[in-house]
């Protein structure tokens, strides 16, 4: 190994591979620049956050100004002549993403692209997805002769993905309900059952709650259901023809945006891996399209439609496209509550489920009009409700209060290099956030409180989150680090406290148990009018007022009999809003039904 003693400036986002470089001869003395927060909690003075450029106001510009930006090079791309729409969503849906590269590349100084650096990289277990531990700066620094990369293999490496290990199967079975069985049955037997028996056929890429429900309504509708996935017998294709005309107006697009945020040096880097990223996803989506043209034919005698989850990503953009050339309905379901309730959702837009395909499946009118007024959207929409399994989690019996009567359900996952841009505050800061709640409101209650971490699915850090730290030195805090989904785990509880406008604040609503919801308008704040009606349904807290933490431990020290009678005084208005920005059919449970009927009806005639 090279002599690391030369080298006084590094990069590093691992205490363990921290400690490797120290003990491969790197000076105690060198500055150590990181992200990470456990490196920045852990007390070494010779760590530096690397992002302390980022003010909350800095913050908030770069991110209001990303969907302006993807909407720009949506319509460039879009105006070039055979240019597909779905192949103009991809390139901008590349754009967006790459701003996770640009916030890094914000980071740098001038020096950085001269003088001799360090950066040490880690190789370790990540999950389900590749490694995106390490930030960009092999990439961004790739010009600088004095720039040294080392690779460290982690050694305390556990990592697992999201799981119901340990939920017993009646708790499953009562979530999933008999649909699920269904739906597992038909996609099993029907690869067996000849074509021939059948005129109507539903093709299923992938799944959530609603595409099961609604599948196994069209079975019983007398509709084959298949399990698609792309063809991977084609690896090599030709370039697009189109991509160096998108190249020519989407790199000047990204010139300037990438000006406005980086120093000089920067520029030319940065723009030249946009343009390298934008080349390989564009191919990538062309491989797609074949991959998809191998499974995804015209139909001759047999209606056919495409249902699918999330389908805003290449490989959606593709099947979609496929399918529209071979004039094949394509429909998504929505999975969740988010872009109705969340502020930050503009610059995503161009990922909504609405941009994509003929349908798009939501479960409220306020999701169909905040989608309808995007930039993006195309797809006509059907408002069908809830899955029934968000219906399924409501909790009937009344808690033994003698158990832990609070669960706080955490959405402290840290943007690292991948997450998108939800918060105006850095992962440092909100641990810092996070840490306060701990130390200044459930560490105080007179109740004893579990901690529920957020089931991250990949990897963002290769150290433990500093936050455990503090949970470990409460007496009265139990965590809860499994990597359960937390609509299996509402039960055993009094009172639901969360954070963060999510989907996951849909599963505690749904519950019907007492939830309370911090909003943060830094960080996943409710839409002004989704405050306005939610906190009419259920408590509603300010993160950042002066008095957030007492005023939050003096309701949570309430008698727990007091809060069931506030929560039961919200009950009018909190039926209004779970209409409103939940489900628009309450607790029917219908969903499934209901779009089978719509999809039937308009699309398998």
């Amino acid at each position: 190994m090279k002599d690391l003693s030369i080298y006084t400036d590094v990069f590093c986002d691992s205490l363990q591979a921290l400690d490797f470089a120290y003990r491969h001869g790197l000076s105690d003395s060198a500055r150590i620049y990181t992200s990470s927060p456990a490196m920045l909690h852990s007390g070494n003075p010779k760590i530096l956050h690397i992002e302390k450029r980022w003010s909350i106001d800095e913050l908030s510009q770069f991110q209001s100004t990303i969907q302006k930006t993807s909407e720009d090079v949506f319509d460039a791309t879009l105006n070039i002549d055979g240019v597909s729409r779905e192949c103009a969503l991809a390139v901008a849906q590349t754009t967006v993403k790459f701003h996770k590269v640009l916030y890094k590349s914000a980071c740098l100084d001038e020096d950085d692209f001269f003088d001799k650096r360090l950066f040490i990289r880690v190789e370790g277990n990540e999950g389900n997805n590749e490694n995106f531990m390490n930030p960009p700066w092999e990439e961004l620094l790739c010009n600088n002769a004095l720039f040294l990369t080392i690779n460290c293999e982690l050694q305390d490496d556990g990592w697992s993905s999201l799981t119901t290990k340990g939920v017993n199967y009646l708790k499953r079975f009562k979530i999933s309900g008999f649909d699920t069985v269904i739906y597992r049955i038909g996609m099993r037997i029907m690869k067996y059952i000849p074509n021939f028996l059948f005129n109507k056929e539903v093709l299923v890429p992938n799944e959530n709650e609603l595409t099961i429900e609604i599948v196994s309504s069209l079975i019983k509708y007398g509709v084959k259901v298949k399990e698609i996935k792309p063809a991977t017998s084609i690896e090599n294709i030709t370039e697009n023809n189109n991509l160096q005309e998108i190249c020519s107006v989407v790199l000047p697009i990204m010139q300037e945006r990438i000006a406005q945020w980086v120093l000089p040096s920067a520029v030319n880097p940065t723009l030249s891996f946009f343009k390298k990223t934008i080349e390989n996803d564009i191919n990538h989506f062309d491989l797609l399209i074949l991959q998809w043209s191998k499974v995804i034919t015209r139909p001759n005698k047999i209606k056919r439609i495409v249902l699918m989850n999330s389908p805003s990503n290449r490989s959606g953009h593709a099947l979609s496209y496929v399918c529209r050339i071979n004039h094949i309905p394509f429909i998504s379901a929505n999975h969740g509550v988010t872009v109705e309730i969340s502020r930050l959702h503009g610059e995503i837009s161009v990922g909504f489920d609405s941009s994509v395909g003929n349908v798009a499946l939501c479960a409220n009118y306020k999701l169909a009009q905040v989608a309808s007024r995007s930039h993006f959207d195309y797809a006509k929409k059907y408002v069908v409700g809830m899955s029934n399994r968000h219906i399924a989690v409501r909790c009937t019996k009344k808690v033994d209060i003698a158990t832990i009567p609070i669960i706080y359900v955490s959405y402290n996952i840290y943007r690292g290099n991948i997450g998108q841009f939800i918060s105006f505050k850095t992962d440092y800061s909100s641990s810092i956030w996070e840490k306060n709640i701990i130390n200044k409101v459930f560490s105080k209650l007179p109740y004893k409180v579990c901690y529920k971490t957020y089931p991250e699915e990949t990897r963002r850090y290769a150290d433990t989150d500093p936050v455990l730290q503090d949970i470990h030195a409460s007496e009265n805090i139990t965590l809860l680090s499994d990597k359960v989904d937390m609509r299996y785990l509402t039960d055993p509880y009094s009172v639901l406290v969360s954070t963060v406008a999510t989907s996951t604040l849909g599963w505690l609503v749904m519950s019907g148990k007492p939830v309370v919801f911090i909003n943060q308008k830094n960080k996943g704040a409710l839409t002004d009018d989704a405050y306005t009606s939610i906190s009419k349904g259920i408590f509603v807290f300010d993160g950042d007022e002066n008095n957030f933490h007492k005023n939050l431990v003096d309701f949570l020290s309430k008698p727990l009999s007091e809060i069931e009678r506030l929560w039961e005084d919200k009950k009018c208005a909190r039926k209004q809003m779970i209409k409103d920005y939940f489900t628009e059919y309450n607790y029917d449970g219908d969903a499934g039904k209901r779009a089978a009927k719509i999809i039937t009806r308009e699309y398998l005639t």
